[in-house]
């Protein structure tokens, strides 16, 4: 996990680069996200749930992701009261605390990192944990929270058709694939799919270094340093016991420790923007808690192995 974190911080360094060179403009970068969502991520998803052995216990999986959730949303909910910060800011520190980034950030790394994680769990805690938290938990806050016509609660189950996004559609292939007996794809498909899963990680960095936004940093330090905390040092051991808990153990009980380290959600950034959350705040928060991250992760991943 540390080389990968370390490969993974020159890749963003690279995508600064290119952003300061001129080469790629911010508003551009949108495009990687919509190739990783369309393409890379389902082919990693697919490409992990056809070749895994499947166990019953993977069905508990998701619950782990709730319950992280539901531990640490009260925390940062604590942590704006403490700071008295403002209802705006009080659904941005509960969005960036409560929903890690475990699809862009922590699948890839995970699965580039090798063979002391589970590459089954970590698809299900992402795909069937973080995947319905996004799109529900997400929304709820930005609603409540969040200021104008969001009161209308129709943009709140617009948002659950992110569910039928192909990452999603991918893993329900793979599980059907896996399940009548498949374990590996077609050759002339299993080759791109390779390829294409592997490229998730390299796309995912470059779009974090040219999106790498400071502004909002200064203005927002104090409440940025907190859920950074609550964020990258709290939420995995919370993630830890809840896994302990739940009965997971040996590489299972370290892939949900380590998803729960992961940075804030990008994510949370574009729905807390639609629901007009402060978003140099969110902007913020994403940034400083995605490049700490690749210091604290081979932390926690060295604590746990």
């Amino acid at each position: 996990m540390i080389e990968t974190a370390f490969a993974a911080l020159i890749m963003i360094a690279i995508g600064v680069l290119l952003r300061q060179l001129g080469v790629i403009q911010r508003d551009q970068a949108p495009i990687l996200v919509q190739v990783t969502l369309y393409v890379l991520l389902p082919a990693l998803v697919l490409d992990i749930m056809v070749g895994t052995d499947l166990e019953w216990g993977l069905i508990v999986v998701p619950f782990a992701a709730f319950a992280v959730t539901a531990l640490m949303a009260p925390l940062a909910l604590a942590l704006a009261r403490m700071m008295r910060l403002g209802r705006g800011a009080t659904g941005g520190v509960l969005v960036m605390v409560g929903v890690a980034n475990t699809g862009f950030f922590g699948l890839p790394l995970i699965a580039a990192s090798g063979g002391d994680y589970s590459l089954a769990v970590a698809v299900m805690y992402d795909a069937l944990g973080t995947g319905i938290l996004i799109w529900t938990f997400n929304p709820f806050v930005g609603a409540w929270f969040g200021r104008g016509e969001v009161e209308d609660a129709g943009t709140i189950w617009h948002s659950l058709r992110g569910l039928l996004l192909p990452p999603m559609w991918a893993l329900v292939i793979g599980l059907i694939l896996n399940l009548s007996g498949v374990h590996e794809l077609w050759g002339p498909i299993q080759m791109p799919v390779g390829f294409l899963a592997a490229g998730l990680l390299p796309i995912v960095m470059l779009y974090a270094g040219i999106v790498l936004e400071w502004s909002g940093i200064v203005g927002n330090w104090r409440i940025i340093a907190g859920v950074s905390v609550l964020k990258l040092a709290v939420a995995p051991v919370a993630a830890f016991a809840i896994a302990w808990a739940f009965g997971f153990r040996g590489d299972a009980l370290d892939t949900i420790t380590v998803l729960g380290a992961m940075p804030s959600g990008m994510m949370a950034l574009v729905m807390g923007a639609h629901y007009r959350l402060p978003v140099s705040l969110l902007a913020g928060c994403v940034a400083v808690t995605t490049v700490l991250s690749l210091f604290t992760i081979p932390i926690v991943s060295a604590v746990i192995l």
